[in-house]
């Protein structure tokens, strides 16, 4: 199931399309983002969901951008400074630890990331840690449904799948929601 996504392929990541059936202001109301607090956005890209969440938190919250792949991160400030957002720290990480302390986060979000980690278990485990009690995490992902872009049927995590891994790793609440025709939220309180 885990695949890295290719970063000399980054430019699919700001097509106007993906917008359709990735909607960044959706997934942000969904998650009840509040000014003042912090988010990490795991797996962060080019800052897809980073820039516009570090727009909500304000300049009183702070958002950490995390991410596997530097070339992905040096774009992802290049965006970030033309937009003279401070409020974000990209953070080059390892695929299976969180390079934050222990209960140093409000939020968590991973956008289309869950289905390329290859210990997804383990990573929850890790979100769970560093996000505060009461914390939400919300997992974007693709359903499995043919899409024409997104990735192969094969590589798709079911939100069933998904919902009773959070469970395991002790999140509780858990809530799949439709944003698209094409990819769901599952969203979970720590």
């Amino acid at each position: 199931m885990a695949h890295v996504f290719d970063a000399k392929k980054m430019a699919k990541l700001a097509d106007p399309r993906r917008r359709e059936f990735i909607p960044t202001e959706k997934i942000l109301s969904i998650m009840n983002l509040v000014k003042g607090k912090k988010l990490l956005d795991l797996g962060c890209g080019i800052g897809y969901l980073t820039i516009p969440a570090a727009k909500a938190v304000g300049s009183e919250g702070f958002v950490f951008g995390l991410d596997i792949q530097e070339e992905m991160l040096v774009e992802a400030l290049t965006r970030s400074r033309s937009q003279n957002l401070p409020q974000i720290a990209w953070v080059l990480s390892a695929p299976d630890y969180i390079t934050l302390p222990t209960e140093s986060v409000h939020y968590i979000t991973m956008v289309m990331v869950a289905h390329e980690i290859p210990n997804l278990r383990k990573m929850l485990q890790e979100c769970r840690r560093v996000l505060q009690p009461g914390g939400r995490i919300g997992i974007v992902e693709w359903n499995d449904t043919f899409t024409q872009i997104g990735p192969p049927l094969d590589h798709r995590l079911k939100a069933e799948d998904l919902s009773l891994l959070l469970q395991e790793n002790g999140f509780k609440g858990m809530v799949v929601t439709d944003i698209s025709e094409a990819v769901y939220i599952t969203t979970a309180i720590r």
